[in-house]
């Protein structure tokens, strides 16, 4: 696992020492084992190392033999022993015993269509001397990133968007309209980021450039869904037994390297999965990590003591304080100058001390759930849209409001429920699915702050980020993978091409590698997910018992669990941490007018007023009086974030600019 940067002038000119020798030290928390730097005539190449594989040879960047072509590469190939045994008896000799060699290999032999052989998680970069072309691509679901800029003349790409603005070519300012979707969606959308100029390398998709050409973008992988006539079978032990020897494979494969492997611990499924199917294929003791919250509202503790007891592992936990007076300032500062993204739930803290723990334990590689809600649809959001279509059922208009107001009010609050009515109306779904291609489980969900957000936005500002709308091309492109699909299965492909790369994986990396730590993602081993998504859409939310399957095969390893593994939302006490009045100057430098006018993103008036009712509102005691602080801890954390956003890049006071 490893940071990677690559400057290259298109024209022919030579390349920039001292611009690739600052990315490449922006970049020094994703490999603090090594760090280097190659120049390759109009090419520069940068690579910071986290030593897991050959540590002894496995440096980058890395030439081929007769030095035509280079690499640096961050990420796990996990088939790359079969790869490179395959190659060897065809002749081709290897220098090294890295994956990183395989890939160099694989693409000198056999060119670009070589990535669709690669089993794992990956971003890199290959430049040939001879032709002068560069070559860039990233793994199929994202789970390592790769931003790039390019004006015409210059192409600057890095693991991370602060390693491109410490090169000093590009000017860092925020789009507005990626902003702006943060608001509703949570991310921004792929292609898009928070920054104007900047772009991801979407997933799933390789980059050739050739000097005096311009880029050309190719896709290579796509997730499947079957149509609703196209299952293999119905037979729920056939899936069961299928899903099952998948994931031993996958758990299997993802233990190579030559350091201790650890995993993430909490009280849910799929952390719980991971550990277990770690301890069964891992040949070393297992270390856990966990996060104890001191209110037992939020603490998951004794359950997952009880996970590791069971397992026979160890654990490790931190401890969050949700009492007056305990603020995570400059912790939050610290995630989102990592994240390169706004927040709006904090659960960026959490992980990011966590994966401090880990450093601080001596690992460098965890195991983690991430991936198996996005596979299986493990969301709230998709047991509610199925409550949406049990009122569709009823015509009577009547009897449908007093299901609203009876059955729907014993899972969400008074308030939310009218939301949901009305966002239900028959001709509302209808412009929905005709802007979406169906009625994304999500969609509910995005609509949660809107009544927040008028007067919000600086005028400028919002009239900015209404040119153009990057949702609307985004789903345009995706509705012929919707056609003739199970509603599950519409909202998940929606998912893997959105929040799934843009915002659950973009934490996951962005966290971890804050702290030099390699986050592993069995759930997201690309044969897995592509049998999850032929998997029938009932044996993943059986009526309202989401993850069926996986909770079928896991289940008889772990020992009782008090809600049976039902899916709990991780919150941290955003109003305790941050908006209580004691630490209320502490948030000037950001939400003061003076700083909110400066940065020309929001209304002064409009933030002071959101900050005064958050400081004065009640502390929940139910349903309804917990739904209204939520989405005032949303919206704050938001705006705060922006700013934070706005202050580290834009004011240019990131460390980024200093290196």
């Amino acid at each position: 696992m490893c940071g990677i940067a690559l400057f290259f002038q298109a024209n022919g000119k030579p390349a920039d020492q001292k611009c690739i020798a600052r990315m490449t030290r922006a970049l020094t928390h994703r490999g603090p084992d090594d760090e280097s730097t190659q120049l390759r005539g109009p090419a520069a190449l940068g690579h910071t190392r986290l030593s897991i594989v050959d540590i002894a040879q496995g440096a980058q960047p890395m030439q081929s033999e007769d030095g035509r072509y280079a690499i640096v590469f961050n990420g796990e190939i996990y088939n790359f022993r079969e790869l490179r045994s395959a190659m060897e008896h065809s002749g081709i000799r290897f220098q090294n015993k890295s994956d990183t060699e395989v890939i160099l290999q694989l693409y000198i032999h056999e060119g670009p269509t070589f990535v669709a052989k690669l089993r794992g998680m990956f971003s890199f970069i290959i430049h040939d001397t001879e032709s002068q072309t560069v070559f860039l691509a990233r793994d199929r679901l994202g789970i390592k990133p790769l931003f790039y800029h390019w004006n015409g003349a210059e192409l600057i790409a890095a693991s991370e968007i602060k390693a491109i603005f410490a090169s000093g070519r590009v000017e860092p300012r925020l789009n507005p309209v990626s902003i702006r979707n943060y608001f509703n969606y949570q991310f921004a959308i792929s292609p898009h980021t928070p920054f104007l100029d900047i772009v991801e390398l979407p997933p799933g998709h390789h980059l050739t450039l050739k000097s005096g050409a311009g880029p050309q973008l190719q896709q290579y992988w796509d997730i499947r869904f079957p149509r609703e006539h196209e299952y293999e079978t119905l037979d729920e032990t056939y899936w069961t037994n299928a899903f099952e020897s998948a994931l031993n494979e996958s758990a299997a494969c993802h233990t190579i390297g030559e350091v201790p492997i650890g995993a993430y611990l909490s009280g849910g499924i799929d952390s719980s999965t991971t550990t277990w199917l770690l301890t069964e294929h891992y040949d070393k003791p297992v270390q856990t990590f966990s996060i104890r919250f001191d209110d037992e509202n939020l603490d998951e503790s004794p359950i997952y003591h009880r996970i590791a007891d069971h397992l026979g592992v160890e654990n490790q936990q931190i401890t969050l304080s949700s009492q007056n007076g305990q603020c995570y300032l400059q912790e939050l500062e610290s995630a989102v100058y990592h994240l390169e993204q706004p927040q709006r739930m904090g659960l960026d803290i959490p992980y990011y001390l966590l994966s401090d723990l880990v450093q601080q334990r001596g690992y460098k590689v965890v195991y983690t759930g991430d991936g198996s809600d996005e596979i299986l649809a493990g969301y709230d959001c998709y047991r509610q849209d199925y409550m949406r279509l049990w009122g569709n059922d009823i015509q009577d208009q009547s009897l449908r409001r007093l299901l609203y107001d009876t059955q729907f009010t014993m899972n969400f609050s008074a308030s939310q429920v009218h939301l949901l009515y009305n966002l239900h109306d028959r001709s509302h779904q209808q412009k929905v699915v005709d802007r979406f291609g169906c009625y994304p489980a999500w969609y509910d969900f995005w609509q949660i702050t809107t009544d927040q957000l008028p007067g919000l936005f600086n005028p400028e500002f919002e009239k900015s980020a209404n040119a153009e709308d990057q949702m609307a091309l985004a789903a345009e492109a995706m509705k012929p993978h919707l056609e003739g699909r199970h509603r599950v299965n519409q909202s998940l492909y929606i998912e893997t091409k959105t929040r799934l790369p843009g915002w659950i994986l973009w934490k996951t990396d962005r966290m971890s590698m804050a702290h030099g730590v390699e986050a592993r993602v069995p759930f997201l081993d690309h044969p897995l997910v592509e049998l999850a998504a032929r998997i029938p859409p009932q044996l993943k939310l059986n009526g309202m018992n989401e993850k069926y399957i996986l909770k079928k095969i896991a289940m008889p390893h772990l020992p009782q669990h008090p809600w049976n593994f039902k899916k709990k939302a991780f919150y941290t006490p955003i109003r305790e941490w941050f908006f209580e009045p004691e630490m209320d100057e502490m948030l000037d430098p950001y939400l003061s007018a003076d700083a909110v006018e400066d940065a020309g993103i929001f209304n002064p008036q409009q933030v002071e007023s959101l900050r005064t009712r958050i400081l004065e509102a009640s502390f929940a005691t139910d349903m309804e009086s917990y739904y209204h602080l939520m989405k005032l801890e949303w919206i704050m954390t938001l705006v705060l974030t922006v700013q934070m956003l706005h202050v580290q890049f834009v004011a240019k006071k990131g460390a980024c600019f200093n290196v």
